[in-house]
């Protein structure tokens, strides 16, 4: 079911101002008229680099490494 979901939302556009917008409300978190413009570009390039990493394809045989070693 979660694969669906992806799919689904890979054909819908995000909108990062009503994101912002609704999550701010949900968290009860003031966010200034001044700000709000370096709010929505900080998001929109985060989206673009989430969008990037979400779509590197990985091989299905791939398995979580317990530990991080660098």
């Amino acid at each position: 079911m979660p694969l669906r979901l992806v799919k689904k939302m890979k054909n819908q556009t995000f909108n990062t101002q009503e994101y912002i917008k609704q999550t701010s409300l949900l968290l009860k978190l003031k966010i200034n008229q001044e700000y709000e413009p370096g709010v929505i570009k900080n998001f929109e390039s985060i989206t673009t680099i989430a969008e990037i990493i979400n779509n590197f394809p990985l091989p299905e045989e791939i398995e979580i490494s317990p530990i991080f070693e660098p």
